[in-house]
């Protein structure tokens, strides 16, 4: 039978020795024979689970040659003339200032990576030869939004070979001027949209959609009320009425909803136990940053409107229960940057309207949480840098400075 060729570019041609197969280093060909095979063959685990360094150290000795019989993925780029370190560091920049949430594993050339829309994909080096030229990128998506995955993929690439420029380095974008209107108010979709003013039954109607998917027993269905809610509570992506009445509901309460002891809920840590396995974990994570998200929407909607200052009654509710939740959430930066973001937009906005939440936050160690906090964001992700600052500035502190070394 004739032999099928590679389905990826042949490396060979640069000098290289045949790469091993898969993904982790196996025994054979010219490799350490002392190394037990059949432990090496196939994935093992996932991740290691190791902390996220300040920046993604790789050395040329520690790539992998490119698998001959493992097909890489389309989103791949051989980077010529370039050393890997520079190459890595190029992508821990971008990252950075894409507020892209990221785990290195220095010694494998892997990166775990996560934006702040829950779009999760690895990051691969590999050399192209025994010398290291071309060092090969690959990104891989695991789950989330395709669209998204491309973008921030086509700027790794890019910043892989030295593309980058101002404006795909700066993340997140500012909104062109007229994406600040809500879909209603711009003049060129007037004769589409239909014009009507009863906000408060469109409001009730979502809300009950919101609230039926958050107690289904269907876990797709909790995300997507989830995501519901997050996108109801933004004057961007709806009538800024309907976004006002369901922050009300969310920040304030409503005696015929739930949903903010619902939202509440999920941004608890301890009320799933540690037993969970990692699929519902996972679940679980994600429900949360969308809760917080929520929040975060809600919370600047009624800061914005002033209803939250005047809301007497409920400044105890916002001491007691969101306030400690939202600093521990603050202090967990380095293991998930998105959900310490969102938790740094909320405690600005409630420390903005309450003197009640703003001591609360103080005794709680909120400063010293959101300093921490801002010293990782300006290492790895300009998002939480911002949020942190503008909230230390609503409390009165200034960011401190690292002394130097």
């Amino acid at each position: 039978m004739m032999s099928v060729p590679p389905l990826v570019e042949d490396f060979r041609t640069f000098g290289a020795k045949p790469p091993p197969l898969g993904i982790s280093r196996p025994s054979v060909g010219l490799q350490d024979k002392s190394t037990d095979c059949p432990e090496n063959f196939g994935l093992k685990e996932e991740w290691n689970g190791l902390a996220p360094p300040s920046a993604w150290d790789v050395k040329e000795e520690d790539l992998e040659m490119v698998p001959e019989d493992f097909p890489l993925e389309r989103t791949h780029r051989a980077i010529k003339g370039v050393a890997a370190s520079v190459v890595a560091s190029r992508i821990s920049e971008v990252l950075r200032s894409h507020s892209i949430e990221a785990e290195f594993d220095c010694q494998n050339a892997k990166a775990k990576c996560k934006t702040s829309d829950y779009v999760n994909f690895r990051i691969r080096l590999y050399a192209g030869s025994k010398s290291g030229d071309p060092v090969v990128v690959e990104v891989q998506r695991r789950c989330g939004s395709a669209s998204s995955f491309m973008s921030s993929c086509r700027a790794i690439l890019n910043a892989a070979e030295g593309k980058c420029t101002d404006d795909s380095s700066s993340a997140p974008r500012k909104m062109p001027p007229f994406m600040k209107k809500p879909l209603s108010q711009m003049k060129c979709l007037g004769a589409v949209i239909p014009k009507h003013s009863d906000y408060a039954s469109d409001s009730i109607s979502a809300l009950d959609s919101v609230m039926e998917m958050l107690k289904s027993n269907q876990r797709d269905s909790n995300v997507l009320g989830m995501e519901n809610l997050c996108t109801l509570t933004d004057p961007i992506k709806t009538n800024p009425a309907v976004a006002i009445r369901v922050s009300k509901c969310v920040v304030l309460g409503d005696a015929n909803y739930e949903i903010r002891e619902e939202i509440r809920v999920l941004t608890e840590r301890d009320v799933y136990g540690p037993e969970l396995e990692q699929g519902p974990r996972k679940h679980v994570e994600h429900l949360r940053h969308l809760a917080l998200w929520a929040f975060a929407n809600a919370l600047g909607m009624c800061s914005k409107d002033g209803c939250l200052a005047s809301a007497e009654t409920e400044q105890k509710w916002f001491a007691d229960y969101l306030v400690p939740s939202l600093v521990d959430e603050i202090k967990r930066a380095p293991s998930n940057a998105c959900n310490a973001c969102m938790s740094a937009s909320c405690l600005c906005s409630l420390v903005g309207c309450s003197e009640i939440a703003r001591r609360q936050a103080l005794s709680y160690g909120g400063v010293d949480a959101l300093e921490e906090a801002h010293e990782f964001g300006k290492a790895q992700n300009d998002l939480l840098a911002n949020e942190t600052a503008r909230c230390l500035k609503e409390l009165d502190v200034r960011p401190r400075r690292k002394s130097p070394r």
